[in-house]
């Protein structure tokens, strides 16, 4: 019935619009599924700088591979004092201070 109403060259004009929308929904749903990056395993090792000293729960901030993480240590961190990453616990690292001269941030040891 289409056929008859808007012709032959319609036919195969609405074949390849529906063609390309099909296309374009499967890039999109690839695109919104996206890649799974590297995930935080590299992070234990690495070293940052800490942001926000300690506070009385013992809680600091710390900017470890571009990103500013709640860290904590069994001592008390100070503005700007190097730390090395031993774990990760979900949002938080646990890190301990890294003396002056074995520092190389965000590289792991």
């Amino acid at each position: 019935m289409l056929l008859l109403y808007f012709g032959s060259e319609s036919v195969w004009a609405l074949s390849l619009l529906g063609l390309i929308l099909v296309l374009a929904a499967i890039i999109a749903i690839q695109a919104h599924r996206g890649r799974v990056r590297g995930g935080n395993e590299e992070l234990p090792g690495m070293t940052g700088e800490v942001t926000q000293a300690s506070d009385a729960r013992g809680r600091a901030r710390a900017l470890v591979r571009g990103e500013i993480w709640q860290v904590y240590a069994d001592t008390p961190l100070k503005l700007g004092q190097s730390v090395r990453v031993r774990a990760e616990h979900g949002l938080m690292l646990k890190v301990e201070p890294v003396p002056e001269r074995d520092v190389s941030l965000g590289e792991p040891s």
